[in-house]
């Protein structure tokens, strides 16, 4: 999950899940030659929330050549831009509420029965990456990659290695790899100290984060038409996980929110999450190839020390109408807990102790961020691919997401009474890719 301003809640499911599809999958039926050109694969992504919330422009260019004998040079290059409004984890509520921008500069409201949204961000993000894979013996494979990610408060770099040993006559391959990420985080104005008021305004500069992934996989070759993919995967992160743009809505006993020292504004407290975070996942994925038509189903189970728990289905069929043209229609359910620290709102004597304007919490982790929360969402759509000559393909994917959440209950009274805390959230994605020799 990125700890960046602009990642909201269907951004950190959708657009993850879209631009991950971008390049490689979208045109896996061109093989590549080893003539020592280059294959290039386009895409560019358009993203966008419905009620005109988060907008997101993606274009991807992945170049690979092969250099035979199992050599292979690859290299990518992503832009994200963004802009829109994104929720700021304070609860909606029946009066207005006026919020302080990240470098207490400037304000924006909300108005009775609105999500608290901060309007006012955009970023551009540039990831740049590249591998070689080579052979180390007659059935080894290794690759070797690097990776870095730029935005304007965030930077993270990665170098990877990995695996690949074919036995069983080539119809079993075990494969092994192993990820490190270094992350600067630069918050604008800086990250805020944990769980104390916006009002407060108390900072605690820049920070870091690191992270490593370790994955363990089979594929078994099951016949002349199928495979069958097994993967287990160990992620472990220590360092700064808050969200520093986050806030939590704090009432008082009566369910009211606390009236702030200044005028026509109320008390919130920045989030603090937990300074690590372990995720075990399992991963499975079958294929069976008609002649021309490709089945590809998929599963994978998550669970980490926060207390998330997600389970994801994906399927796609690849249908070849003719010798040139091809469908995919293509269907993805979501699902997850929340996390054991996801807090909607903080209440006097349960969360927090209010004396007068101060606030002082009662515990040492906490969020509202959306993200955290209990929902289920999936992803339906369809492919339409063309090729128009050797090694050319152009296609377009035009898919729906739809999520929705397990809205914890708003109290009785008080100003959240009847408020939808967690509203639904929906998107569309328009993908065009373009794949050639060069």
């Amino acid at each position: 999950m990125q700890l960046k301003k602009t990642r909201s809640l269907a951004l950190a499911q959708a657009l993850t899940q879209a631009s991950a599809a971008l390049i490689g999958a979208s045109v896996p039926f061109i093989a590549h030659a080893e003539d020592g050109s280059w294959q290039v694969d386009t895409a560019a992504l358009y993203y966008a929330e419905a009620d005109s919330r988060v907008q997101a422009a993606e274009p991807v260019v992945n170049l690979k050549k092969d250099y035979g004998d199992e050599r292979v040079l690859s290299f990518k290059a992503v832009i994200d831009s963004l802009t829109g409004a994104s929720p700021n984890g304070a609860a909606p509520a029946n009066v207005t509420q006026t919020f302080t921008g990240p470098s207490g500069g400037g304000t924006y409201t909300a108005g009775p029965g609105e999500l608290p949204l901060d309007d006012e961000f955009k970023d551009t993000r540039v990831a740049l990456s590249g591998s070689w894979q080579q052979p180390v013996g007659e059935r080894t494979r290794m690759t070797v990659g690097g990776n870095v990610s730029s935005e304007f408060d965030f930077m993270s770099v990665g170098v990877s290695g990995a695996l690949a040993h074919d036995i069983n006559d080539k119809n079993t391959t075990l494969s092994a790899g192993l990820n490190l990420e270094f992350d600067s985080i630069k918050p604008v104005g800086g990250a805020p100290t944990p769980l104390t008021l916006m009002d407060d305004d108390l900072k605690e500069g820049d920070d870091t984060r690191t992270q490593y992934d370790l994955l363990l996989g089979v594929t078994q070759i099951l016949g002349r038409h199928s495979l069958l993919q097994l993967n287990y995967g160990l992620s472990n992160s220590s360092g700064y996980h808050s969200d520093p743009y986050k806030v939590l809505t704090v009432l008082d006993t009566s369910n009211n929110l606390v009236a702030s020292p200044t005028p026509g504004m109320y008390q919130y407290l920045f989030e603090n999450r937990p300074d690590s975070r372990m995720r075990h996942s399992l991963f499975a994925q079958w294929k069976y190839i008609f002649t021309e038509n490709v089945v590809d189903v998929s599963a994978r189970l998550t669970s980490d020390d926060w207390g998330i728990t997600s389970t994801t289905l994906d399927a796609k069929y690849h249908w070849a109408l003719t010798p040139s043209f091809y469908l995919e229609p293509h269907l993805r359910w979501y699902s997850q807990t929340e996390a054991d620290f996801y807090k909607p709102y903080l209440l006097e004597g349960r969360d927090v102790t209010i004396a007068g304007p101060a606030v002082t919490p009662l515990l040492t982790e906490a969020s509202a961020d959306p993200r955290l929360g209990a929902f289920d969402a999936t992803t339906f759509g369809v492919k339409f691919g063309y090729i128009l000559g050797r090694d050319n393909e152009l296609s377009l994917r035009v898919e729906q997401y739809d999520q929705a959440a397990s809205s914890p209950a708003a109290p009785a009274t008080g100003n959240l009474a009847g408020q939808d805390l967690m509203p639904d959230t929906s998107a569309t994605m328009v993908t065009v890719g373009y794949s050639f020799r060069w």
